[in-house]
């Protein structure tokens, strides 16, 4: 087997489609461009956040894309982001990681697409009305409304995201999605025992489906260790490793899960707010911003894989998914 160098990795990353799959909500646009990502799914509305606040963000994100032309791009169909990398541009990709700005009308969703969004978990880490947060305890799983709204995110072209949610949920919303379904930013639970993460039976489901497993660089999520010590790009690497393993190559991607751009106020609100996970560690060491993202590819080539396989990870295999998803849609 031929290891790739260092330089030879970074050259493959530069010509590559790049997507993290969970920037999360960041406005560090600049350093974006900078580590070469081609796409970036934002964060618009979180926990029980509701249409106002969505709405808010959502009039940042168009301010970003008005006031930084030559730099941003909507992504609205797979082939944006195929422009955006001809053009040197970051293609932003607009999501929700939770269902409730929705409220009780699914006919909503026609109005999140037309908006540009295209990515929507139905919950974060609590019970809202489609199912279970991956914390709720204990777990009922996808409710009525919930399999309806999957339902109608198929019809819609809005794909389904598993990140956050309770297994009995994503069970469920497994059975029912018509669409392959993604979880943008969740690691293997056989590699990181938190509820948070996915046991390998609802990964290799996801895989079945058709969709892309982001493996998530969260200390909390992605730390192989048990002494409680700060993880490193190596547990990171590790818990892709084992997905790949698990599922195949052409199933696993990258959701980073930073936030790159935040301050620390809005940082320290965030925490506060609920979204604090076992262990102190924000951030993996050799992971820390989105400048760090091209090391994800030194490492890939440093393990083993090949040209198809590191742009297959790095963003190749989303997408896919997106080409799949997003450009049937009925609206």
């Amino acid at each position: 087997m031929t290891i790739l160098s260092k330089e030879e990795a970074l050259a493959i990353y530069q010509k590559s489609i790049v997507i993290d799959a969970m920037a999360g909500t960041t406005y560090g646009f600049e350093d974006l461009a900078k580590a070469g990502i081609t796409g970036a799914h934002v964060t618009l509305a979180a926990h029980y956040e509701q249409s106002e606040k969505m709405i808010d963000r959502l009039k940042e994100y168009y301010a970003g894309l008005f006031a930084y032309p030559d730099l941003l791009c909507l992504v609205e169909k797979a082939s944006d982001l195929e422009r955006a990398k001809s053009e040197g541009k970051v293609g932003i990709i607009l999501g929700v990681q939770t269902i409730t700005p929705m409220g009780v009308d699914w006919t909503n969703l026609w109005l999140f697409r037309k908006l540009g969004i295209r990515i929507a978990q139905l919950t974060y880490m609590s019970r809202n009305q489609a199912g279970d947060g991956c914390m709720e305890n204990p777990q009922e799983g996808l409710t009525y409304f919930g399999e309806r709204t999957v339902l109608v995110m198929n019809q819609a072209g809005i794909l389904v995201d598993l990140s956050h949610a309770g297994w009995k949920t994503a069970e469920g919303i497994l059975a029912v999605s018509r669409d392959p379904v993604v979880t943008t930013h969740t690691n293997p639970f056989e590699k990181c025992s938190i509820r948070r993460n996915f046991p390998d039976t609802i990964l290799k489901a996801i895989a079945e489906s058709g969709g892309v497993i982001g493996i998530n660089g969260h200390p909390a999520i992605c730390s192989t260790r048990v002494d409680g010590s700060r993880p490193s790009l190596a547990d990171y690497m590790d818990c892709l490793d084992y997905t790949v393993n698990l599922v195949g190559v052409d199933h696993v991607g990258l959701g980073t899960d930073l936030f790159h751009g935040f301050t620390r106020r809005e940082e320290s609100r965030w925490h506060a707010g609920g979204y604090m996970l076992p262990g102190g560690w924000k951030t993996t060491e050799g992971l820390e911003d989105a400048l760090d993202i091209p090391n994800i590819a030194v490492e890939l080539a440093r393990r083993g894989y090949g040209e198809l396989d590191i742009q297959k990870i790095l963003g190749l295999n989303f997408l896919n998914v997106f080409k799949n998803v997003w450009d049937k849609s009925i609206l």
